[in-house]
């Protein structure tokens, strides 16, 4: 596969995969195959590095964890789980103590008022931690958020919820749904049974993934999230949840292999990068 990669406007990571045979056949039939390249661009896979917020705020395009401060727990990006790359989203043992039982985990995902009509599928691997049971996966549940026709940016008409039934402590399990699955609760005033059956032109505000269910029976369960992948009508995007990349802070960083560690090819470009961000100092 050929890859380009390239920053989106919050400096997220963003790798495009194209076929290696469609580039050749490009080269051989010219300006005809232009035409194929443009609609291949718009189905291939986009994969996102994501270690941390990403949107700008409530309501713009991308991510936004524990966006509520009075139920949230805490999380970090963590290297010690992944289902791809190298790590994934960690949320720590929920302390029931805190608030009253009220503590869980958020992470909500904006899609800047996607059709519901452009929706395919939404989808995630989770593994159940702490003091999680095969019992717990329903606690690793996806909230919809979506609105009728000339309501965008409202909170949500009508709130799809989709819970998994099985997932595995100690090893990732994968849960999906699209537009026909039928919810296990559909909330709000006139809403349909299934997300795809919203009126022609609504639009989906924002997915959250979700765990705990504020009571008491989430108290001290723990989790992993990774490889979030939502399709679209002509797109995929994957999220990748990774730990923000060590950089090296003094030239000494850099020597006797230590550059392989920040990921540079060899240790001039990891020295120039202390440079660059003003760290050499450290190191006269």
């Amino acid at each position: 596969m050929a890859h380009s990669v390239y920053q989106n406007n919050l400096g997220i990571s963003k790798k495009r995969n194209v076929s290696a045979w469609l580039m050749t056949g490009i080269a051989a039939a010219g300006a005809a195959m232009l035409v194929m390249l443009s609609s291949a661009a718009m189905a291939a896979d986009d994969t996102v590095v994501v270690s941390g917020d990403t949107s700008a705020g409530y309501g713009q395009p991308g991510w936004l964890f524990n966006r509520d401060t009075d139920t949230q727990t805490e999380y970090e990006f963590t290297n010690d789980q992944a289902s791809i790359g190298n790590g994934s989203l960690f949320v720590q043992p929920i302390d029931g103590s805190i608030n009253g039982d009220d503590d869980k985990f958020i992470a909500e995902y904006f899609t800047g008022n996607m059709l519901v009509s452009d929706f395919t599928s939404f989808g995630y691997d989770f593994q159940i931690a702490g003091n999680g049971t095969v019992g717990d996966a329903s606690e690793f549940y996806t909230n919809l958020h979506a609105n009728f026709p000339g309501n965008e940016n409202s909170y949500g008409d009508c709130k799809f919820d989709y819970v998994p039934s099985i997932g595995t402590p100690g090893s990732f399990a994968s849960y999906s749904f699209d537009a026909n699955t039928a919810p296990d609760r559909v909330r709000g005033t006139g809403c349909p049974a299934t997300l795809g059956a919203m009126p022609a032109g609504s639009t989906i505000f924002f997915m959250a993934i979700n765990v705990g269910d504020t009571s008491a029976n989430d108290d001290g369960l723990a989790g992993y999230f990774d490889n979030v992948v939502l399709n679209a009508t002509d797109d995929t995007t994957v999220f990748d949840f990774e730990p923000e990349p060590a950089t090296p802070t003094s030239k000494a960083d850099c020597k006797k292999g230590g550059y392989e560690a920040f990921g540079f090819r060899n240790q001039g470009q990891c020295i120039a990068s202390v440079q660059s961000n003003g760290n050499s100092k450290h190191n006269r």
